[in-house]
């Protein structure tokens, strides 16, 4: 079972009767919080593309380059496009957008 060691906050795996780590060492139950939470990773396939002016966006479908406003666009009105920092993906330009994605999406750490 997985506890969080209190000393460092370290995730460590224990034997439940015992709570002896992998490597042997021992620990008291007050040593040990038990309340650990799985982290949940989240994939999200989309589209990333960059405009001529260097900014770049996420999208949930394919964008399509809109030439009468000079910019990339998708089919749901803006609803499914986010603004990215311009320095993400820097190997991604304007000339080999856009790009289909796959994000991983995880809980920070405490």
């Amino acid at each position: 079972m997985k506890a969080i060691r209190k000393s460092d906050g370290k995730v460590i795996e224990v034997e439940p009767q015992r709570f002896m780590e992998q490597d042997g060492s021992m620990y008291a139950p007050s040593e040990l919080d038990f309340n650990v939470e799985e982290a949940e990773e989240v994939t999200i396939d989309g589209w990333v593309a960059r405009n001529k002016d260097n900014s770049l966006y996420l999208f949930k479908a394919e964008p399509w380059y809109n030439s009468p406003r000079g910019y990339w666009d998708d089919h749901l009105m803006s609803i499914g496009c986010f603004s990215i920092p311009s320095e993400s993906f820097p190997h991604i330009t304007f000339d080999n957008s856009p790009i289909e994605i796959t994000l991983t999406l995880k809980p920070k750490k405490k």
